[in-house]
This record gives C-alpha cells, sequence and structure tokens, in this order.
C-alpha cells in the first residue's frame, strides 16, 4: 500500500472508532467484541493493519489450500481485527 492509502484507511478507522465509541482521546482503553483494544495514533495504526492485512492474506492462501486452521494465528487475526475495527472474515466458510 501506498502512503496515501493508509492516510485513507486510518481516516476511516478515525471515523468509524468516533462514531461507535464517542470523541476519546488516544490511548483510551474501550472493549470492542469482547477485545481490550485503544484509539490509535497513526503509526499505531499502521503497524496493526500491516499486520491485519498480512495475517488476513496468510489465512486466505492456506484455507484456500484445504489446510488446517492454526487456532493461534487465528486468535491473533481475530485480535487484530478487533483493534483496527474490521469485521473479521470467516475463513471456515471459504
Amino acid at each position: 500500500m501506498s502512503p496515501n492509502d493508509y492516510i485513507d484507511v486510518y481516516r476511516r478507522y478515525l471515523k468509524k472508532f468516533d462514531e461507535t465509541f464517542g470523541d476519546l482521546d488516544f490511548g483510551e482503553v474501550v472493549q470492542n467484541r469482547g477485545k481490550l483494544v485503544q484509539k490509535l495514533r497513526y503509526d499505531e495504526f499502521v503497524d496493526k493493519w500491516s499486520e491485519y492485512k498480512r495475517i488476513e492474506d496468510y489465512l486466505r492462501e492456506v484455507m484456500s489450500k484445504g489446510a488446517t486452521l492454526n487456532e493461534e494465528i487465528h486468535r491473533t487475526y481475530q485480535e487484530l481485527s478487533a483493534h483496527v475495527l474490521e469485521t473479521p472474515k470467516d475463513f471456515l466458510m471459504l
């Protein structure tokens, strides 16, 4: 992704965060889908988003080959999706 793509995704994230949890300061903790998350600064968001997309791509590849889903990877994916306010995909249904 280009830096401009991250900015657009981050703006969407901030809008969604504010609409969902109200106007909180960075670092304030809230609960999202059973996970404690906080409003992320841009650099924190880019790190989490990059890892989220990397794991999502990995899971898509693994499941498309008919391999077994690693529970630790899946749990990490679920947690990251909560942090970046994305609905996790159900890779067992692919």
